[in-house]
């Protein structure tokens, strides 16, 4: 978990023009902003893709950022664990070549690689610590120390079972979304599928108005993380400010047809 410093001072002012404007009160369009902004946060986390490009047009996280997240699993299990080419050879054999210095034909170019991985469990616990504690992705080792050799149908096993987890990190943001009504498109199934992870929405009555924090306590978060979550402020920015002109246009409108029927 960490604490993100962003600026809304667009935002703030948006939502008061927004208030005055739809003669609405202040705390409920901060309410129901801050629930679409939740909507943004979502589609920005991964494996949604910065800069909303994974986001549909109306805010909500396209379906293709699942297929990203399940072919990233699928690249960094596949580059940690190079597979024995010949189903013939027995484990004391990998092994025997392992021990003589034999290098394995990686993503990476030919390596030496010093471990065998026979078992799902074994693949588990390696990949576990070969990954990244900040960003989840996986780290191979200035030499290749951090791999291992595996057989194809065991590698196989454990992508399916990790591409399962794809979207875990996205339901950080789900109780948040659900106390906040954020629109359903914001969380489709593979992302509620995992229920409420480690989470929260504060809500605080300040002496300007209402406040709400929201918060995702996950780990393996990338780099720019708070980067996405300024673009996430700035795109709903963006988005009021839009409403407004298109409201003061309607008004200025209604104003010209009375004049006229005068």
């Amino acid at each position: 978990m960490f604490t993100a410093d962003v600026d809304t001072t667009r935002l703030n002012r948006a939502m008061a023009l927004m208030a005055r404007e739809s003669r609405k009160g202040l705390d409920d369009v901060i309410e129901k902003e801050t629930a679409t902004i939740v909507g943004h946060l979502i589609a920005m986390t991964p494996p949604g893709k910065a800069k909303g490009r994974t986001m549909t047009d109306r805010g909500g996280i396209d379906k293709g950022a699942k297929k990203l997240g399940e072919a990233a699993i699928r690249a960094d299990i596949s580059l940690l664990f190079p597979t024995t080419k010949d189903v013939g050879l027995t484990n004391g054999q990998i092994k025997g070549m392992i021990e003589n210095g034999f290098k394995w034909g990686t993503g990476r170019g030919a390596k030496q690689i010093n471990k065998f991985a026979s078992s799902v469990a074994e693949l588990e616990r390696i990949h576990k610590s070969a990954r990244s504690y900040r960003t989840g992705r996986v780290k191979i080792g200035s030499v290749g120390q951090n791999m291992a050799i595996t057989r194809a149908g065991i590698r196989n096993q454990f992508i399916k079972q990790q591409i399962k987890k794809v979207g875990i990190l996205n339901a950080g943001w789900l109780r948040a979304a659900r106390r906040l009504k954020t629109a359903k498109r914001s969380t489709p199934a593979w992302i509620t599928r995992h229920g409420e992870k480690p989470g929260n929405v504060v809500f605080r009555k300040t002496k300007h108005g209402l406040a709400i924090s929201v918060s995702n306590n996950l780990n393996y978060f990338p780099k720019n993380i708070e980067s996405r979550m300024q673009q996430a402020i700035n795109r709903r920015s963006r988005g009021i400010e839009k409403a407004l002109v298109a409201m003061l246009e309607r008004k200025a409108a209604r104003a010209e047809q009375r004049m006229l029927k005068k």
